[in-house]
């Protein structure tokens, strides 16, 4: 981790917590099972056009309720101390991430959302962050806490840090450079080098 200039962050379920609970979200949009933009993407442009402003208003409520996770603000303290670029990489709307990271007094440096960049599990995003601080891959870290966070950072060729909050974590573990248990976990692997599970 010596080596990192920038830390990217996922932001619902990493930095913080929202009360987006999507599979009441896809009931009540009439979207099925599955991966929910890439559903409304597939639609004609009209009716993905309304879900998506359904989808962001939900995301906006959200937002006021949303709750940062525990070690969050110490880790972004200590890459200030090391001069090391925060950058958030979301499937949210930059606005309702822009109005989280607000609401909580979260600075960061960068917000790469759903409008800028293909969504996750694409390593679209990562690679604009990359090419914009024009660091090497092994310069940057990507933390977040589920599969598509690790598959976009490992396809960009970028430290994966799995937070292992979610239930199939132990499956998804081995795909990722790190696990730990949460942001305090990583915020020592930071510092020591220790404590977060080497995966490879």
């Amino acid at each position: 981790m010596k080596s990192v200039k920038v830390m990217g962050f996922d932001l619902d379920g990493t930095l913080v917590r929202m009360k987006l609970d999507f599979d009441t979200i896809r009931r009540e949009l009439g979207i099925p099972h599955g991966d929910t933009l890439q559903y409304i993407s597939s639609l004609p442009k009209k009716e993905g056009q309304r879900l998506m402003r359904l989808l962001e208003e939900r995301e906006k409520g959200a937002a006021m309720e949303a709750e940062i996770t525990q070690g969050a603000r110490e880790l972004i303290d200590e890459c200030r101390r090391r001069d090391i670029k925060v950058v958030v990489i979301t499937r949210n709307s930059q606005e309702s991430a822009s109005l989280t990271l607000k609401s909580l007094g979260l600075d960061v440096d960068m917000i790469l959302s759903r409008e800028e960049a293909t969504p996750k599990p694409s390593p679209e995003a990562l690679n604009i962050v990359l090419n914009h601080y024009g660091i090497e891959p092994h310069e940057m870290a990507f933390i977040g806490d589920y599969i598509y966070d690790v598959q976009a950072g490992n396809a960009a060729g970028v430290k994966t840090i799995l937070l292992t909050s979610q239930e199939r974590a132990d499956e998804w573990a081995p795909l990722a450079t790190f696990v730990a248990l949460d942001l305090m976990e990583v915020l020592d692997l930071l510092r020591e080098g220790r404590k977060a599970v080497v995966r490879r």
